[in-house]
């Protein structure tokens, strides 16, 4: 597992260490260079706003609000995730427990590993698998470190994770991949299609399935060059749905009643013609 990227922060601890005593560190305040955030903690100016929050508020990102900092596609949520020791209660936050009576590490932004654990106490069982799966596929995580992060996992909880694949680059198409597999509808992920290119979806043996992974995702040439991918695609009888991020995630319940109406056509059972 990949170490967090710098979000900026710095404790006092860790100024000494790397060779800065009580003089240069008056003096990097005094220029600007640092700045004092609460007890023990300082930020450069141009430092991460949410880890200086949690820090002013006794806490330390995780979960979500950690997930962003790794690099892991991050769904939709307000507010912080936050953990705290004993007798911190951040308000305002989503604190995720239990209290600690020391801190487990002692960064500001919990590990890759924490955020993680702390996610599958937290989130529910769909929200879990889109960041594991998002560290999974951008190899921040390997299939090998599942087990010890899954150790102290309730087996319930693990198994309504349920499969994680390595084939999902976006939460978007982990929430469909999950729908798919839920309905006992067979499909394939990240499909090369001769003549078309690769694509996000194949369900059954001939519904492609494309789906955004960002709120805005239509740059000119990204749907010109989608568009253009649709005509071989439907002239070798293969039928084409596109869903916006939007629809995904702000619009599910409709965009899954759409899907499941299209599924029950058995349109999807077809087979495409050669190219």
């Amino acid at each position: 597992m990949r170490d967090v990227p710098d979000h900026g922060l710095h404790s006092w601890s860790q100024l000494k260490a790397s060779g800065i005593g009580s003089t240069e560190l008056r003096r990097r305040c005094e220029v600007g260079q640092l700045r004092r955030i609460a007890h023990g903690w300082y930020a450069t100016y141009d430092a991460d706003p949410d880890a200086v929050a949690a820090i002013q508020a006794g806490a330390r990102l995780t979960c979500l609000s950690a997930a962003r900092f790794h690099g892991l596609w991050v769904p939709p949520f307000e507010g912080l995730h936050v953990y705290a020791r004993r007798g911190a209660v951040p308000l305002g936050h989503s604190r995720h427990g239990p209290y600690l009576d020391a801190w487990p590490e002692q960064g500001p932004v919990a590990s890759l590993g924490l955020c993680l654990q702390h996610a599958t106490q937290c989130l529910p069982p769909e929200g879990a698998a889109v960041l594991f799966e998002s560290a999974l596929n951008s190899g921040h995580l390997t299939v090998a470190d599942l087990p010890a992060l899954f150790e102290s996992v309730p087996r319930t909880i693990r198994r309504k994770i349920g499969v994680l694949s390595l084939r999902s680059e976006s939460g978007t198409e982990t929430r469909l991949a999950r729908w798919f597999r839920s309905r006992r509808v067979s499909f394939r992920q990240q499909v090369e299609i001769d003549g078309v290119g690769r694509v996000d979806f194949v369900v059954g043996r001939s519904w492609i399935v494309e789906a955004d992974s960002k709120a805005h995702h239509t740059a000119l040439r990204n749907y010109e060059n989608d568009r253009r991918r649709d005509l071989p695609a439907s002239r070798m009888g293969y039928r084409i749905t596109r869903l916006s991020y939007s629809q995904v995630w702000r619009d599910w319940d409709d965009t899954r009643d759409q899907l499941a109406a299209m599924l029950a056509t058995r349109q999807h059972r077809r087979w495409p013609r050669q190219a």
